[in-house]
C-alpha cells in the first residue's frame, strides 16, 4: 500500500530555513496608518525644522524641535503597540509581532541616533543631556501605554513638556537620565514578551482616532457648556462637548501657566502655545467630521436646517461664531498677559489676535475641502507655517522694535484667510450627500 500524502504541501523554500525579512510592510505600517503618520509626520517636521535651526545657529529652536522628533516618534511607538494590543489575530500570525516590535526598536534607536549626530555636527554637546531626558521621558509614556491603554489619551501632554525639557533637563544629573533611560528599555522590553490583547486597547484605538487622542473627563451638565454648545451648533456636533471644554479649558490654562511664569521668572511663550493650540482645535474639528461622515445624513434629518444648502450655511455661521469666539479669548489672554509682563503694546495684541484669527480660518476653509483624514493632517502645516510666522516675528520685534509690516502681512493673510473660508464652506459636502 502506497503511504497517504500530506493534503497540503509546504514547499522547502518556505520552511525554517527561510529567514525572513522583518521590515517586510514597514512602509504600509507605519506610513498608511492615520495615527502612527499623524505622530511620525510630527516627528519628520521636527527632524527637518531641527536641521534649518542648527544650521542658522539657534540652539533654543533646535532643542524644541530635536525634542519635539523624539517625543512624537515615540507616540508613534506607543500607536503601533496599542494597535497590536488591539488586533486579537496578530498572535497567529507568525513572526508578525516580532516583527512590529523589530520595527518599534528601529525607529526609536534612528530618530535618536540622529539627533546625536546632528547635536555633533552642529557643536551643540550641551544638548546630549536633553536627548537623553526626552527619551527617558517618551519610553516612560510607553510604558505607561503598555501597563494602561487609556493613558495614550494624555500623549498630547508630551508635547506641552516640549518647551519646559530644556529646563528640567538641566535639573536631572546625566548619570540619572541614562540609569532612568536603561530601566524604562528593561521594562518594556520585558513587557512586551507577555503583551496580551486588551479589550480596551481597542476602545482607546477605535476612539483616539475619532477624537484625535485628547482625553476628556466626564462632566455633568454645565449652564455655561450647553450654552456654548448651542451657541457652536453645528459646528460640534461632530466633535461633541471636547470642542466646548478646550474653548473653556485653554484660556485658564493659558492664565494660570501665565501667572507661574511671571512668579518663577520663567522664559516660556505662553501667548504661543495658546495660538497654536486654538488653530488645532480648528482642525479637530473637521478632523472628526471626517471621521464621521455617516453621521452627516444624521444631522441633516435634525429641525432647522432647509436640506443641503440650509445646513451648508448653518455650518458655515457656527465656523464664523467659532472664529469670533477664539479671536476674543486671544485677545483676553493677551491682554492679561502683556499687562502682568508690564509690556503693554497694540501692535503686538493685534498681532497676536490676527496671526491667530487668519490660521484658524485658514485651517476650517481648507479642512471644509477634505474628505479624508489625511487631507486634514495636512492642514497642520498651517500650524507649522503660523508657528514659523509669530516666532519669527517676535525675535525681529526685539531687533528693530516695530511690527509695522508684519500686521500688514497679517492683514493680507486674514482677508485671505476668510476668503478660503467662505469658498470651503460653499464647497463643503458638495455631492457627498446623494440626492440632495
Amino acid at each position: 500500500m502506497s503511504s497517504a500524502k500530506p493534503l497540503v504541501q509546504v514547499p522547502e523554500k518556505l520552511g525554517t530555513h527561510h529567514s525572513i525579512n522583518p521590515f517586510n510592510g514597514m512602509l504600509r505600517l507605519w506610513l498608511f496608518d492615520v495615527g502612527s503618520v499623524s505622530f511620525l509626520g510630527t516627528g519628520i517636521f521636527g527632524l527637518v525644522l531641527s536641521i534649518l535651526a542648527g544650521w542658522a545657529g539657534q540652539k533654543e529652536s533646535f532643542d524644541i524641535f530635536i525634542a519635539m522628533a523624539i517625543v512624537s516618534t515615540s507616540a508613534a511607538v506607543a500607536w503601533q503597540l496599542i494597535r497590536l494590543m488591539a488586533n486579537e489575530c496578530s498572535i497567529l500570525i507568525p513572526r508578525y509581532r516580532q516583527n512590529v516590535f523589530i520595527q518599534c526598536e528601529v525607529m526609536l534607536i534612528g530618530v535618536f541616533s540622529l539627533a546625536v549626530l546632528l547635536c555633533v555636527l552642529y557643536d551643540f554637546t550641551s544638548s546630549l543631556s536633553l536627548l537623553v531626558f526626552a527619551q527617558g521621558i517618551s519610553l516612560g509614556f510607553i510604558l505607561l501605554c503598555l501597563l494602561q491603554t487609556q493613558w495614550f489619551y494624555s500623549s498630547f501632554l508630551l508635547f506641552i513638556l516640549v518647551p519646559f525639557s530644556s529646563t528640567l533637563a538641566e535639573q536631572v544629573p546625566l548619570w540619572l537620565s541614562i540609569i532612568v533611560l536603561f530601566v524604562f528599555v528593561v521594562l518594556i522590553w520585558r513587557r512586551c514578551l507577555v503583551l496580551p490583547w486588551r479589550v480596551e486597547a481597542r476602545s482607546v484605538y477605535l476612539n483616539g482616532l475619532e477624537m484625535g487622542w485628547f482625553w476628556l473627563p466626564s462632566l455633568q451638565s454645565m449652564r455655561i457648556l450647553s450654552r456654548l454648545e448651542r451657541y457652536l451648533h453645528p459646528v460640534n456636533f461632530f466633535i461633541g462637548p471636547m470642542l466646548t471644554v478646550l474653548l473653556l479649558l485653554l484660556p485658564v490654562l493659558t492664565i494660570g501657566l501665565g501667572i507661574a511664569s511671571h512668579e518663577l521668572h520663567w522664559d516660556f511663550p505662553v501667548l504661543l502655545l495658546l495660538a497654536q493650540f486654538s488653530v488645532i482645535s480648528c482642525s479637530l474639528v473637521h478632523w472628526s467630521r471626517v471621521q464621521r461622515s455617516r453621521a452627516t445624513e444624521l444631522l441633516l434629518l435634525m429641525p432647522g436646517f432647509d436640506g443641503r444648502a440650509g445646513l451648508v450655511k448653518a455650518f458655515a455661521r457656527g465656523q464664523q461664531r467659532l472664529l469670533f469666539f477664539i479671536g476674543i479669548g486671544i485677545l483676553c489672554c493677551s491682554l492679561f498677559i502683556t499687562w502682568l509682563d508690564g509690556d503693554l503694546s497694540l501692535p503686538l495684541l493685534a498681532h497676536l489676535v490676527m496671526s491667530t484669527y487668519w490660521a484658524c480660518a485658514l485651517v476650517l476653509g481648507l479642512g471644509c475641502l477634505c474628505r479624508r483624514v489625511l487631507q486634514v493632517s495636512l492642514t497642520m502645516l498651517v500650524v507649522l507655517g503660523h508657528s514659523l510666522w509669530v516666532s519669527i516675528s517676535l525675535a525681529a520685534l526685539q531687533h528693530d522694535g516695530s511690527l509695522f509690516h508684519w500686521l500688514l502681512g497679517d492683514l493680507l493673510l486674514l482677508i485671505l484667510g476668510q476668503m478660503a473660508l467662505f469658498w470651503g464652506s460653499k464647497k463643503l459636502w458638495q455631492g457627498d450627500i446623494t440626492g440632495l
